[in-house]
């Protein structure tokens, strides 16, 4: 007998690995930041939450100013292996692999591409 929920939870997550090949994971943020220098003021994302396009993945709101490259490292240390609800309800664990989004509660956004050596973003749209 065909498990439905088995073979769906299989095509998100090959989607998500195609996502994560192309754009910045929660794992690569962290490798990222714990390069910079402790002072290195960076993008300011905050209010990290599941993302509305995919629910497995994360989304940060970009905010003026910077802020502590360190402030941000801690967030996203604490996010590896937590359970985030989506947009419309399930529970997603983020770990390593989680692409991560530029965007505001409740709306898609852009791909979130590099954290810059000078603490600025780049981004993409979402092909």
């Amino acid at each position: 007998m065909l498990n439905m929920q088995a073979l769906i939870d299989g095509m998100n997550a090959h989607s998500q690995r195609e996502r994560a090949a192309t754009q910045l994971t929660l794992g690569a943020l962290i490798a990222a930041l714990e390069t910079m220098p402790a002072e290195t003021q960076v993008a300011n994302l905050r209010e990290m939450d599941s993302y509305r396009g995919y629910y497995s993945d994360l989304y940060f709101e970009h905010h003026e100013g910077a802020r502590p490259a360190l402030e941000l490292l801690a967030e996203c240390k604490g996010a590896m292996g937590q359970v985030f609800t989506g947009y419309k309800g399930g529970d997603f664990v983020m770990g390593a692999l989680t692409p991560l989004w530029i965007a505001t509660h409740g709306t898609c956004g852009t791909r979130l591409m590099a954290v810059l050596a000078g603490g600025g973003i780049d981004t993409a749209e979402d092909e």
